[in-house]
């Protein structure tokens, strides 16, 4: 039993070296001055969507629109992926203003 314990502790104290390097990392390849960047022009993009396409039902020209804009600014958009991670600032973004 003891044998087990020993290589659980060892494995568990691997795993958790593991997270701590890919976290450093991650962080390390976005810079923050970037993603405030990216926050800050999702914000202003979303903003004027809502003053651009008024009326209900136009989230998606609204969505393009944002889109659209963060690539001409040099950001890369998938609008269609629900796990691009400007999407998921967009959205949040949306919410804000509502």
């Amino acid at each position: 039993m003891t044998d087990i314990t020993m290589i659980f502790i060892a494995v568990t104290g691997l795993v958790g070296a593991v997270i701590v390097i890919f976290f450093t990392y991650l962080r390390s390849t976005i810079p923050e001055t970037k993603f405030e960047q990216i926050s800050n022009w999702v914000k202003v993009f979303v903003g004027a969507a809502e003053q651009l396409f008024t009326g209900g039902g136009r989230g998606k020209e609204k969505l393009q629109y944002v889109a659209d804009m963060l690539q001409k600014k040099g950001f890369t958009v998938d609008v269609d992926a629900t796990d691009d991670a400007i999407r998921a600032m967009i959205e949040s973004a949306v919410r804000e203003l509502k």
